[in-house]
């Protein structure tokens, strides 16, 4: 992230209303779906990251008795760093209410993401075959295919924070 955007940063509690209007713009619904749960954004904790005035990154977690796991993860400004500002805290307020993991899923073909999450320590635990199937019989909406790509599994990352 360049100095400047960096100066003008905050970060502020994500209301479940913003939640639900950043699911339906960008995830085709006001549902998250994992291979083991669906949940709408009144279930969840999130951070909204402003630059100035403007939204630039949205990242959202649900507790779990060791942890968290983060749900959604929105940079609306890309390649400028703000997905890890959100990251960044995110993984900051989980730690310091004694979480002790992070966990979140991705979609297999989100290349982009994957390598983020690498860099960042996270680790592959689990791939989940099929598990696109579980998420287009709750939104038809979802494609079969991104950027080229079959739409078909779901990757599980790990991250200890202890």
């Amino acid at each position: 992230m360049n100095n400047e955007a960096s100066r003008n940063i905050r970060i502020e509690p994500a209301a479940a209303d913003l939640i639900a209007r950043v699911w339906r713009e960008r995830w085709g619904g006001e549902l998250m779906v994992t291979p083991e749960l669906v949940y709408g954004p009144a279930e969840l904790e999130g951070a909204a990251v402003y630059s100035g005035n403007e939204l630039v990154a949205l990242v959202t977690w649900r507790w779990e008795p060791a942890g968290a796991e983060i749900t959604s993860l929105d940079a609306f400004v890309p390649r400028r760093g703000f997905g890890s500002v959100a990251m960044d805290h995110a993984e900051r307020v989980i730690r310091e209410a004694g979480g002790r993991h992070a966990r979140l899923f991705t979609k297999n073909p989100n290349i982009g993401a994957i390598t983020m999450y690498l860099r960042r320590g996270y680790r592959v635990m689990r791939v989940h075959l099929d598990a696109m199937d579980r998420v287009r019989a709750l939104k038809p909406g979802v494609p079969a295919e991104e950027d080229g790509l079959p739409l078909r599994d779901m990757w599980e990352f790990w991250k200890s924070l202890a």
